[in-house]
């Protein structure tokens, strides 16, 4: 499947927001990562060669970009392209340039360092990255003694990127809404538009439409100001 970017989807959103960033990437990126962990990375042992820009899972290896780390010590995320002292190849880094170009507005992807929190650590920087990337890419996370690097991985199954039916987009959608915090329906939109599935949005209901089936999400609004899934029904 042709990679769709998220910062296509046709609904509004805040190019400023972490949180509606996140919101409009986490379906397609938690599809997508579920289905690498399962079909490619499995209880294989994993090595990360930065310097060629290669990563193995097993026997099995794949092209590698490294976004950037995050130290336990310092409590701080910082991009691989702020890294000067890294001495990686523009191959490694050049990932991480190109997500820097595409989300101009939002300062997290603008500013080299900064600290972790809840809502900024390296997966939620890592699934806006690929959503926002414009290619088929999956994420991995990588640790070593005082902290973690992030890569992308590229090159993989086009299966990992197959658009989901009904069956397994619902079941993603409420395994998501179940235990993370983010805007139910910029999670809904951000997923089918990525997805490839045509849907319709109002403000409090998006009308999906799956090849066989036909599905409305109904929304409310919560006191902090986000949506949240009321009712999921077939039309």
């Amino acid at each position: 499947m042709e990679k769709i970017s998220l910062l296509d989807c046709p609904v509004w959103f805040d190019k400023t927001s972490m949180l509606d960033m996140l919101s409009l990437a986490a379906g397609r990126s938690f599809l997508c990562q579920n289905r690498m962990g399962e079909k490619i990375v499995g209880q294989a042992n994993w090595g990360l060669d930065p310097m060629k820009g290669v990563i193995r899972f097993g026997e099995r290896a794949f092209t590698a970009g490294v976004l950037g780390t995050e130290s336990t010590i310092q409590n701080t995320w910082l991009w691989s392209w702020a890294h000067t002292e890294s001495g990686l190849p523009e191959r490694s880094v050049a990932v991480s340039r190109r997500v820097r170009r595409a989300l101009p507005d939002l300062p997290e992807f603008q500013t080299g360092k900064f600290m972790l929190d809840e809502l900024h650590n390296g997966h939620a920087l890592a699934m806006i990255s690929v959503g926002a990337s414009g290619e088929n890419l999956c994420y991995y996370r990588c640790p070593y003694d005082g902290g973690a690097a992030f890569v992308t991985v590229s090159g993989l199954p086009e299966e990992i990127f197959a658009p989901a039916d009904a069956q397994e987009f619902l079941h993603q959608y409420i395994e998501i809404i179940s235990g993370f915090y983010c805007d139910h329906r910029l999670l809904a939109a951000g997923f089918l538009h990525q997805n490839g599935t045509p849907f319709t949005a109002g403000e409090n209901f998006i009308a999906a439409d799956f090849d066989n089936r036909k599905i409305r999400f109904t929304f409310e609004q919560t006191e902090d100001g986000l949506s949240r899934v009321m009712d999921i029904s077939e039309i």
